[in-house]
């Protein structure tokens, strides 16, 4: 098979160069770029121009490849200068004019990029069901590739470097393949129902169901010795594996044991559920191992999820298993072959450009290969395997080592959105931009960049005694008091407790709360009234982010409140106003950003929000202070509608504006106590939301830094108090 005549393509040469190039660079980019997605949402938009970038640039180099196919090797096929008469090759394999036929080795190079580089195979999960997709690419890009290939058959001096990198890149380009169909949803939930790794509490019902239809008699199948309980043998086993999880130091081998509790949690990100046994084993080390506190109950969570991250977004599904151990292997070793191949290649006639080019693709993929293998050595799934392992005891105590300086494994900030900002047309940093600020709200342009702020988790810690206090503190003292007051497998009674929604904080607190309600009232019946109104707000309210707009609103005016018009709080009031400020705006957040996780109705809370922020903004229509405006508010009737029609108006602005003055009643005298509620409810608000998200919407978010309901959800899981 020839080439068609050449024609001087010098400028498309040039093009092929810096195309080739560019394409090492971003998937140089991307390895180390891709794991900072899962501890920061800031290098977003870089992370995805790499991402798209570098699918593109090697297809772009790949089609002027092809498109140079006739000038491979110059005016002759062959590409090879003959020094005399006799035919003999002095080893030229560049042209005076054409295109150099060095460009037939750097064509599995591209196959190579594409198939990206360890730290991230998926941007988001959609990528990965189209992992099908990307498996009809491979055989074009193969196809092409090999196009190149043949035809520079009889010209190519290099022939067994250029099939040993088409070895390379076929692997690489099909780990990828791979790892994106085990991150899909279908395949992900497959591999968890493998058959060979049924419930047995599965196969007894199905055994049991069988025998029913055959002989016409009910039979019932209990789980375990009793009725509705775990048997005595589970129970015991379970018993068995807690003690030597104690006896072994296990707060020394975190990743271990996360690694243990990953397998079995895994399942929560498909929806499915876990089983009895399952359940109770989580249950009874979060709840009766007696060193679990709040630090090594996240520790574990955060090293679950970042097991599920490499699941989902990595090549995780290939780099941990013995088949992409000896592909690795193979991989790594065709690239050296390749090196050594061209190191001793004459190269006098190929330009010195083409020469440094070829070595910074060879260099620059064993460079890639050895940076994934180190990340693979000190991940935390290696280090679980090493703890395991009797042969790589010393790898254990060396990684363990570094991985204990790697600091956070998510973004451990939560976004800050506030309606009544929002609403006034003011945002956090305050500028008098007043024309971008307004083009920005009309056309929901760069809203994320003005609106919506990050807060360090961390930034308010309360510290009393040598203790600590934060938010994730507060959550997990929440949810471990709603355990106390479970038995075993009360199923109704868990549903009871976990859909509070703030109600439990409001009952805890009603006798206080009653007693300095009573000091600005005279009436017992005016007293209770008010109490039901504010109880009414967290257990009437049947829609979610009904109740969340009326306590965010309430918060934000009862902190205008005590920052304008009273004295200053006391120390414990003041921390506890900065939790509750966190919470209201992260929430808020949620509702407005990322709705799926909040599980809310589709268009009635979208309505209920545009109808309050319609109807605050008519409060900044003649200047002044729109807060102050709203404090002053009539609460004893409903204001009219703007426009006047107040049944299709879903505003809840009034009724925030209502329920901010009953907590300011309580305020003026018990600043304090005000505060306990406040940050009660938006705790239980926090876990309601949490519980009701479905695993497969927690993952998603996964790759933008996590999210604090995230770590709630999987606490609650991890006691055993999911949804079943």
């Amino acid at each position: 098979m020839g080439f068609q005549h050449w024609v001087p393509q010098e400028d498309t040469n040039t093009e092929i160069r810096v195309a080739v190039l560019l394409s090492l660079v971003l998937q140089t980019a991307l390895i180390f770029l891709g794991p900072m997605r899962k501890r920061s949402s800031s290098p977003r938009f870089v992370i995805w121009s790499c991402y798209l970038l570098a699918d593109w640039v090697a297809d772009l180099a790949l089609g002027l490849l092809l498109n140079t196919l006739g000038n491979i090797g110059g005016s002759s096929s062959l590409g090879i200068n003959h020094a005399d008469s006799g035919g003999k090759s002095n080893g030229n394999i560049n042209s005076s004019s054409g295109s150099p036929m060095i460009f037939v080795f750097w064509t599995p190079f591209l196959l190579l990029h594409l198939g990206g580089p360890d730290t991230i195979t998926a941007y988001s999960v959609e990528d990965n069901e189209l992992w099908l997709r990307h498996l009809i690419g491979l055989f074009f890009e193969l196809f092409s590739a090999a196009v190149i290939f043949i035809c520079s058959l009889r010209g190519n001096p290099m022939i067994g470097a250029t099939v040993l990198m088409f070895v390379a890149g076929i692997i690489k380009y099909g780990e990828r393949t791979y790892s994106l169909y085990s991150g899909s949803i279908k395949s992900f939930r497959a591999n968890i129902l493998d058959p060979k790794n049924r419930d047995p509490h599965y196969l007894r019902l199905k055994s049991a169901l069988e025998i029913q239809n055959s002989i016409g008699i009910i039979i019932e199948v209990y789980d375990g010795d009793q009725p509705g309980g775990a048997s005595k043998k589970q129970k015991d086993a379970v018993r068995s594996d807690i003690e030597e999880l104690q006896s072994s130091g296990v707060n020394k081998h975190l990743e271990a044991l996360a690694y243990d509790f990953f397998v079995i949690f895994r399942r929560l990100f498909v929806d499915l559920t876990l089983n009895t046994k399952q359940r109770k084993m989580s249950q009874t080390l979060f709840l009766e191992y007696k060193d679990m506190d709040v630090g090594m109950a996240f520790q574990i969570i955060e090293l679950e999820l970042d097991l599920i991250y490499d699941m989902v977004y990595t090549k995780a599904p290939v780099a941990y298993t013995l088949v992409g151990w000896v592909l690795r292997s193979i991989c790594s070793g065709c690239i050296v072959a390749a090196t050594v191949i061209f190191f001793f290649h004459d190269k006098r006639g190929i330009k010195r450009v083409d020469v440094r080019i070829t070595y910074a693709l060879l260099m620059g993929g064993l460079a890639l290969d050895v940076a994934a293998l180190i990340m693979l050595l000190f991940s935390n799934r290696a280090s679980a395997f090493f703890h395991k392992s009797r042969w790589f005891k010393w790898l254990d105590r060396l990684t363990m080592k570094l991985l204990r300086r790697k600091g956070r494994r998510w973004a451990q900030s939560v976004s800050q959105f506030n309606l009544l900002n929002y609403a006034s047309g003011k945002p956090y940093n305050y500028n008098r931009c007043f024309l971008l600020l307004k083009v920005a709200k009309t056309l929901h342009v760069l809203e994320d960049f003005i609106y919506i702020r990050r807060e360090p988790l961390r930034k308010y810690i309360w510290r009393d005694h040598g203790a600590e206090t934060d938010i994730l503190i507060l959550a997990f003292n929440s949810v471990r008091s709603a355990a106390g007051d479970l038995g075993d497998d009360e199923l109704d009674k868990t549903v009871e407790v976990f859909n509070c929604r703030g109600s439990r904080a409001l009952r805890s607190h009603e006798d206080a709360i009653k007693t300095c309600l009573s000091a600005s009232s005279e009436e017992q019946e005016d007293v209770d009234k008010i109490f039901e109104m504010i109880m009414d707000s967290v257990v009437k309210v049947t829609d979610f982010d009904e109740s969340l707009l009326l306590w965010h609103i309430a918060t934000d005016l009862c902190l205008t409140q005590q920052k304008h018009h009273r004295h200053p709080p006391s120390r414990d009031a003041n921390w506890k106003q900065n939790f509750a400020k966190t919470l209201s705006e992260y929430m808020m957040y949620l509702l407005i950003k990322q709705p799926e996780m909040l599980s809310t109705r589709t268009g009635t809370w979208l309505m209920r929000y545009q109808d309050t922020c319609a109807e605050a903004s008519h409060f900044t229509k003649y200047g002044g202070d729109m807060r102050g405006k709203l404090l002053a508010v009539n609460t004893s009737r409903p204001p009219a509608r703007p426009g006047g029609d107040d049944e299709s108006s879903k505003s809840v602005l009034f009724d925030a504006c209502v329920l901010a003055n009953a907590l300011e009643q309580v305020g003026r005298k018990d600043d304090e106590l005000m505060w306990d509620v406040v940050v009660g409810v938006w705790v239980e608000m926090l876990i309601y939301a949490a519980r009701e998200c479905p695993g497969s919407t927690h993952v998603r978010e996964l790759n933008r830094g996590g999210e604090l309901i995230t770590l709630i959800w999987f606490l609650i899981e991890d006691m055993g108090f999911g949804k079943r």
